[in-house]
């Protein structure tokens, strides 16, 4: 009899265990989630650099940011599935309203909006990853956060070239 109920009571166990993502909540779960909404920014918002832009440094870093973030997002992909962590499909709204603002413009104001984006993207990029670093607990996410870093800073030193060589460009970027 004790065994009869195991065997009906397993099923619905194993079911509570997909519904819920144990993991989503936690630091880690939550990281891998932002750093998916960074990663889709980075990369939409780059796909139309390279359809809207015309300026070839633009274009050259807009190429590397989505074979970065690509990359950077398989790696993610990875670490959310094998924690069950559910990662956004779309981006956060806020987000979305970035892109849909650079694809209103053209031209140098489209370049200079873009590079801009990229130095504030980055540079919160930089304090996720930063912040993974020390809340984290899942020694392969920390360790993918450390990994990113240097690459993300990179990003934003070159992001902060292209904003100072783009001549609509404001001398500061504006906060979010």
């Amino acid at each position: 009899m004790p065994r009869r109920s195991a065997l009906i009571l397993l099923p619905l166990a194993l079911g509570s265990c997909t519904l819920m993502a144990p993991n989503a909540g936690t630091a880690d779960g939550l990281f891998l989630q932002a750093a998916t909404g960074s990663n889709l920014f980075e990369i939409q918002s780059s796909q139309l650099a390279l359809s809207k832009s015309n300026t070839a440094a633009i274009r050259a870093f807009a190429q590397q940011m989505i074979t970065d973030h690509t990359t950077a997002q398989n790696q993610v992909n990875t670490l959310a599935a094998a924690r069950n962590v559910p990662l956004p499909k779309v981006l956060p709204p806020e987000l979305q309203l970035k892109i849909t603002t650079l694809n209103t413009l053209s031209g140098a104001a489209f370049d200079a909006a873009y590079a801009r984006e990229q130095v504030l993207g980055h540079q919160l990029s930089i304090s996720l990853h930063q912040n993974q670093q020390t809340a984290g607990r899942d020694p392969a996410v920390v360790a993918y956060a450390a990994e990113k870093l240097p690459v993300i800073t990179g990003h934003l030193q070159q992001a902060q070239a292209l904003l100072t060589a783009t001549p609509a460009a404001p001398a500061t970027p504006s906060a979010p």
